[in-house]
Order: structure tokens, then sequence, then C-alpha cells
């Protein structure tokens, strides 16, 4: 069977947020960050909020995989963009609760290694993937 692949509707946001929390709900770095089951339920609200706000976004490409009307998988893609242009990419805003020293931690990490890895070149960076098994065949 050949699942299509689509660039993202704003109406597709809060699947992806699903998508998203079934595939990360219970990772412990994301339970450090978002410590309780209230938390989380935000969090759902927020990464909605957030997938509208980069569908919208020329800079950033969100595709997702349907099995017939369903989402069954996504990706997102910040895209190349110079260092002589000015952008600023929508910023998160997190649920009251969030353990932002960890998620700081994190974030700094994840930025550092990037620095390392690419420098100030302009490049595509593959910022999420999520895929849910659907009959046993992933997207």
């Amino acid at each position: 069977m050949v699942y299509p692949v689509e660039v993202a509707l704003e109406t597709d946001a809060n699947r992806i947020a699903d998508i998203h929390m079934a595939a990360f709900g219970t990772n412990a770095l994301l339970r450090a960050q978002f410590p309780t089951p209230d938390v989380r339920t935000q969090l759902r609200n927020c990464i909605a909020t957030k997938a509208a706000a980069d569908i919208r976004d020329p800079n950033i490409a969100v595709l997702v995989v349907r099995d017939q009307d369903k989402i069954v998988s996504f990706a997102k893609w910040s895209l190349p963009v110079s260092t002589s242009e000015t952008y600023v990419e929508a910023p998160w805003v997190w649920p009251e609760g969030t353990d932002l020293e960890v998620l700081g931690e994190w974030t700094e990490k994840m930025e550092e290694a990037q620095q390392r890895a690419l420098g100030e070149r302009p490049s595509y960076l593959r910022t999420a993937r999520c895929s849910l098994s659907f009959d046993t065949v992933g997207a």
C-alpha cells in the first residue's frame, strides 16, 4: 500500500500533537521536563499551538503521512536560513509547571551539538519525526 506524503495543513496541528505525545509521552526526559500528568496535558496543547505556527511559517516544512484520511506520521524540518537573513522562529510557550532547569540544560546541549556539527552553515535541520505503527505498517 502507498501512503501519500503531504504538506501539513493548519487543521492537522491537533493530530500532530496527539502523535507527538503518543510517541514521546512515556519518555523519561519528557517526563523530567514536564513532570506531572497535568503539565503533560497542557504540553499537548502547546505542541498543537506550535505545530500550527510552524505550518504557517515559510521557513519550516511540516509533512504528514496519511492512511486514508488519518495522519499516521509527521516530520518537521527547519529550512536553511542564511546568517545574513533576519529570521525568528515562533517561540515555544511552555506550560506552567515545566521544569525549566531540566528543559534548559537539554536545549543547551542540543544547541551546542548543532553548533559543533553545522557551525554557521545554512542547513536543513530535522527537528521532529514521529510515527505510529498502523496495522503493522509504519509510516
